[in-house]
């Protein structure tokens, strides 16, 4: 694994020169990390933006002592150093499972967005992407009762193969909650 993923992720985006592409492959880094590993608060996330090469990573609270997964991030996804939002105590972002992730320090974001006017460019792109996702988790949560959040969970194009612990509390359900409407769904897509 080097430095493609997001190279082609920016290209997607922006056509990006080729100063910028010797930039992140001398100031970013690549790092594969194990599942159950946390990154905020007490690992990498604090002051670098990830790319997600690989693998599955969750935003997470605690309240009344259960873990609510608050967002979910997949593949060819970048979450910004600035992403874990600090308004809970307990907010925490872990790897769900081996993932292989590129570190992009500050300072290089920073320096990237100075230098480059197509960052500019790429930045307002990423946002729109964010604000889409935003979007959806929140209509997903305001949703009454447990069978429509994971009807409307089952059919979209990004769902996860995960825990059904962590996409019990991702959708807001106690878990045994989850495997009985999954099960339900099962039989219904058969019939």
């Amino acid at each position: 694994m080097k430095f493609n993923s997001i190279i082609n992720f920016f290209n997607a985006l922006e056509p990006v020169s080729d100063e910028l592409i010797e930039e992140v492959k001398q100031y970013a880094s690549t790092l594969t990390v194990s599942k159950n590993i946390r990154l905020y608060p007490d690992g990498i996330a604090g002051e670098n933006a990830l790319f997600i090469v690989s693998g599955t990573l969750r935003k997470y609270t605690f309240i009344d002592g259960k873990q609510i997964t608050l967002s979910l991030y997949g593949e060819n996804e970048l979450i910004g150093y600035t992403e874990i939002s600090h308004y809970l105590e307990d907010e925490g972002l872990e790897v769900i499972c081996d993932s292989e992730l590129i570190l992009l320090p500050k300072d290089l974001v920073e320096t990237l967005y100075n230098k480059f006017p197509e960052v500019d460019k790429m930045v307002r792109k990423i946002f729109s992407m964010k604000y889409q996702k935003i979007v959806h988790e929140s209509r997903l949560c305001r949703l009454p009762s447990a069978i429509h959040r994971y009807s409307v969970f089952s059919k979209t194009p990004d769902r996860y193969s995960l825990p059904a612990r962590i996409l019990a509390s991702y959708l807001l359900m106690r878990e045994e909650t989850f495997s009985r409407l999954k099960t339900r769904y099962k039989k219904e897509k058969c019939m």
